[in-house]
């Protein structure tokens, strides 16, 4: 099945063994199905339990992730056309055994208590896009089950299926030799993995060296803004680093990397979800995404952000 999600992006996924996997044979197998080259982008997860390595080919992604509670692993595809999504899809298919949401439904259906923990694979299968409603109603099945064992397994794959809707927190493995996108580049040389610039304070060496436009959103997640960055072909540059949750930054650039969108969230501002957008097409990204979400356009940074300066202050 393959799911269409917000701005006409396309997910699907595959249940594959778990000693299977992305490898060589497979990225080339792609490479000549689609000319899409996937490079390692690095290591990371959804929020939750749930492991994820993730390839890049421009804003398309192709993720192994491991649910290493039961043992269960897919390879999910979310993609920039419907050709290039079912082609990966049906490549990983001819190049190692897989399962589809459609194929785990079929041998479920009536098998909860032979193998509960393969509940957690079904929803899986669905890359973490909406699963199909023949796969709602088995899972409600299994939710109403007699069986204590089948009950807590349905619980556990809907928590799963929720997790895997989100963005992948992504921590990449050299963030040294990545070269920068125009608009990440600070004003000089930066030590460390962390050489993006940042519109957090206290940030020594990575402020950002140009004119910031401030917007405040009635938006209460930092994942609501993801529909008009795909609807605008922006890809994200840089999720937030797990390692301190009390600040969320999320970056992403526009098409030809020379404007930047920081979507900024922490309990000093309050609960709404502010955007810092800078570049080259500043003008053009403030307005759509006043439309898009009814932000209110800010004259200066907003009241309360010197109070989420990091520790790095001192230093």
């Amino acid at each position: 099945m393959l799911h269409t999600v917000d701005g006409g992006r396309y997910w699907c996924a595959l249940v594959v063994k778990l000693e299977a996997g992305v490898d060589d044979a497979l990225l080339a197998a792609i490479a000549d199905a689609t000319s899409l080259t996937f490079e390692y982008f690095g290591t990371g997860g959804f929020g939750g339990e749930t492991l994820a390595e993730v390839w890049k080919a421009g804003d398309n992604l192709l993720m192994e992730v491991l649910c290493d509670e039961v043992g269960v692993k897919a390879l999910f595809v979310r993609a920039d056309s419907a050709e290039r999504a079912i082609t990966i899809r049906s490549t990983i298919g001819e190049t190692m055994p897989a399962w589809s949401e459609q194929m785990l439904r079929a041998q479920l259906a009536d098998a909860f208590t032979e193998s509960p923990q393969a509940l957690v694979a079904l929803l899986m299968a669905t890359g973490g896009a909406r699963p199909d409603d023949e796969t709602l109603d088995l899972l409600q099945r299994a939710l109403d089950h007699d069986d204590d064992e089948v009950r807590h397994f349905a619980d556990y794959a809907g928590q799963v299926a929720a997790e895997l809707a989100h963005p992948p927190v992504v921590m990449h493995e050299d963030e040294s030799e990545r070269p920068l996108e125009e608009a990440l580049r600070p004003a000089g040389p930066v030590s460390g993995e962390q050489r993006w610039v940042t519109v957090r304070p206290g940030v020594p060496g990575r402020a950002v060296p140009r004119p910031v436009t401030w917007l405040k959103t009635p938006l209460d997640h930092p994942d609501k803004i993801i529909p008009w960055t795909m609807d605008h072909d922006w890809g994200f540059a840089v999720l937030h680093d797990l390692n301190d949750p009390a600040w969320h930054e999320d970056i992403y650039t526009g098409r030809e990397d020379r404007t930047a969108l920081h979507v900024v969230q922490h309990e000093a501002l309050g609960s709404s979800v502010y955007l810092a957008v800078h570049g080259d097409d500043t003008e053009e990204a403030v307005a759509s995404l006043t439309d898009f979400c009814n932000a209110e356009i800010l004259p200066d940074a907003p009241s309360g952000l010197a109070e989420t300066a990091s520790g790095e202050a001192g230093v």
